[in-house]
């Protein structure tokens, strides 16, 4: 009797030492992208349309987590260069708009056509006035404090004016969203103090 006697005690255990509220960071990844088709000789100008919707599709944030902050990782393009593609590459820039504004964020980059599927290839000489642009519209999904849709648009020309580019360009756009959260857990467990408020 007394062995099942502290069997029991020692089950009940977790249930007599109660909880507490602890915040705790977390971040979550954001991968988007747009396909614009390019088929044209000599210069060109596509625009792709990113909604809220298209953001906000790839996070699962708690209803109860508080937004500390948006950052773009990277922006990256890859190419798929259809079989009766004649350019062997392309000079390209990028920009973001919204209500009519326009702010550069990459402009002239070399993107050789070589391969039919080619790797992403890394931006590394992005343009901060744009970037932060970018960064703006992301907090503004996130935070549901913005809801209006912007364009990102890609104009360029083929190396050589007489030879006619056919593929597929994806621009590909990875951000992180930081966010905390005060969750219940056993008393004496790890995370920081919650605000007074939660």
């Amino acid at each position: 009797m007394k062995k099942i006697t502290a069997f029991l005690l020692l089950l009940a255990l977790p249930l007599l030492s109660g909880c507490e509220k602890r915040l705790f960071h977390f971040i979550v990844t954001i991968d988007r992208s747009a396909t614009i088709p390019i088929n044209i000789t000599g210069s060109f100008s596509q625009t792709a349309t990113i909604t809220e919707q298209h953001i906000l599709s790839a996070l699962d944030i708690p209803e109860g987590g508080t937004i500390t902050g948006v950052d773009i990782e990277s922006i990256s393009l890859r190419v798929v260069v259809s079989s009766d593609n004649q350019a062997s590459a392309l000079n390209i820039s990028g920009r973001i708009i919204e209500n009519g504004q326009s702010k550069n964020l990459f402009s002239s980059y070399p993107v050789p056509l070589v391969a039919v599927n080619a790797p992403l290839i890394g931006l590394n000489a992005l343009i901060e006035d744009g970037v932060a642009s970018l960064r703006n519209k992301i907090n503004g999904y996130v935070r549901r404090i913005d809801n209006s849709s912007f364009q990102i648009q890609v104009t360029g020309t083929t190396v050589r004016t007489d030879q006619r580019a056919h593929l597929d360009l994806e621009l590909k756009i990875k951000a992180t969203v930081k966010y905390d959260e005060c969750l219940d857990v056993p008393l004496g467990s790890s995370g920081d103090d919650c605000p007074s408020a939660q």
